[in-house]
């Protein structure tokens, strides 16, 4: 016979046993989530004067996926847009962020462009990124890292890489908009014909990072593939 004591004890441990329970399976989906989704690792070389325009200057970008979220794009650009490259860089990961989630990808590239420069690159990427249509480059953000070609399908190097320089000709400008100078870098990209592309950063007097001031060489329509693409990590 079960006494009311022994029934208020074997209910207090059910219900030990199902918080125990529930415990572990938040600690495997939590070990689970950081298995398949490590730290984005970044790397960066070279230096791009932020001051002053200096021929002959190169910077590299190095990092080993895309952002999942809207929290990992601004957890790197408290590091990254510190530095010109570092700008440029957010871009092309929002640019895929936004080829796989139009809203996520949207709060990136508003954390990372001027007000002027977003209309016309959100607008010029839904153009890119629709579906079922012979102009539509769903590996646009792909063909903008090194080692991705036409020919290999956009199969970039890995870890992934955006490399530039700074615009040979034309030099800094000062925006009174913005109480800043306009950087002007130039991606090396095999996905066009012509493989430098023009991309202009500024920091604005009332911000701690550098972001996109104008970048249609960037979002153009790029040659058509050839192959399968495999996407990015």
């Amino acid at each position: 016979m079960i006494t009311r004591r022994n029934l208020i004890a074997i209910i207090l441990c059910l219900i030990t046993a199902t918080m125990a329970c529930g415990q572990a399976v938040q600690e495997l989906a939590a070990n689970n989530h950081s298995a398949s989704s490590p730290r984005i690792a970044l790397k960066m070389k070279g230096k791009i004067n932020h001051e002053r325009w200096e021929k002959g200057q190169t910077a590299e970008v190095e990092f080993s996926r895309i952002p999942q979220n809207i929290e990992e794009f601004m957890e790197l650009q408290s590091t990254l847009g510190k530095e010109p490259q570092g700008a440029v860089a957010l871009q092309i990961m929002a640019f895929e962020m936004f080829h796989r989630d139009q809203e996520m990808g949207s709060k990136a590239l508003e954390l990372n462009n001027t007000p002027t420069n977003l209309n016309s690159t959100k607008r010029q990427l839904k153009e890119v990124f629709r579906d079922g249509d012979s102009y539509a480059r769903p590996y646009l953000a792909a063909a903008l890292l090194a080692g991705a070609t036409a020919e290999n399908a956009y199969t970039p190097s890995k870890p992934y890489r955006v490399s530039m320089r700074v615009d040979p000709v034309t030099k800094y400008q000062y925006s009174s908009d913005y109480d800043g100078e306009v950087i002007y870098l130039q991606v090396d990209s095999k996905g066009w014909d012509q493989n430098w592309r023009a991309v202009q950063v500024v920091k604005p007097a009332d911000s701690d990072y550098y972001v996109v001031f104008n970048c249609p060489a960037l979002y153009i329509q790029c040659k058509k593939i050839r192959g399968k693409w495999q996407g990015l990590d």
